[in-house]
């Protein structure tokens, strides 16, 4: 086992391992919510917590934690977003979240992460990738993984800094989170698209968005794929490494 696994492997114990506090943190959060549903800091900070687990769950293979929280924050982004005429009470919000995050709840409790896939075999070459994620636990087990298959990784944890680090790090390709502080990756992709020197970049989303038309709104911008999340750092590797091999054989865009 070399160095990449064996950080693996303590990243993923170390997962397991606050998953009691994870739950006591959510209940302790939901029962904020029940009492005090017209809280929007509350509920703010409850779609929060379900949005991490989204991606880190997927991320350190617990899949069905993963699907039960992502139902969750679906439910409850969709009721903050729409419109103030098109919302029904609170109340109601807290009523159709009672199972969904009781769900959550339960996953967390029984613990114990899903059979994973075996890991890619890495690659002769090292590719160069640099992953944009604003949670840092999801960032650094999403880089570990990929440099457990070869990759030479860097990251960054906004969109701020990523025009610097590639001018001074140029790389391969550019994974970024399709959530993230004050942007989203159709803005980062779309900006590094505009920039003829960064045309050659192979851009990848990997998120927990599922949503059809944020997916190809994405894709519209300039990414060459996406990946979501539940379906593991093996796969977002193989279409890191093609989407290369497109870029390298095809030339500038």
């Amino acid at each position: 086992m070399n160095d990449s696994s064996r950080h693996v492997d303590w990243l993923r114990r170390r997962y397991a391992d606050s998953l009691t506090g994870k739950q006591k943190t959510l209940a302790k959060t939901w029962a904020t919510c029940c009492a005090k549903p017209a809280d929007a800091a509350v509920r703010a900070d409850l779609q929060q917590q379900l949005h991490r687990l989204c991606g880190s769950a997927h991320a350190y293979g617990y899949a069905q934690l993963g699907d039960d929280a992502c139902r969750a924050d679906s439910l409850l982004r969709s009721w903050e977003t729409a419109t103030t005429t098109l919302r029904d009470a609170p109340a109601a919000l807290i009523e159709r979240l009672r199972a969904p995050v009781a769900a959550v709840l339960a996953d967390l409790v029984e613990g114990g992460p899903q059979e994973l896939d075996d890991a890619p075999v890495a690659m002769a070459t090292a590719l160069r990738v640099l992953l944009v994620e604003d949670d840092v636990g999801q960032s650094a087990f999403i880089c570990a993984e990929l440099e457990a298959c070869g990759c030479e990784v860097r990251r960054e944890d906004s969109a701020d800094l990523v025009w610097q680090r590639l001018t001074l790090w140029p790389c391969d390709a550019v994974v970024v989170d399709y959530w993230l502080r004050g942007e989203t990756a159709v803005d980062v992709v779309a900006a590094l698209r505009r920039e003829p020197r960064f045309a050659r970049l192979a851009l990848v989303c990997f998120s927990v968005e599922r949503d059809a038309q944020v997916l190809r709104a994405v894709l519209d911008a300039g990414c060459d794929a996406t990946v979501a999340k539940s379906e593991g750092s093996g796969r977002l590797f193989e279409v890191v490494r093609d989407c290369v091999a497109r870029t390298d054989r095809g030339g500038a865009r």
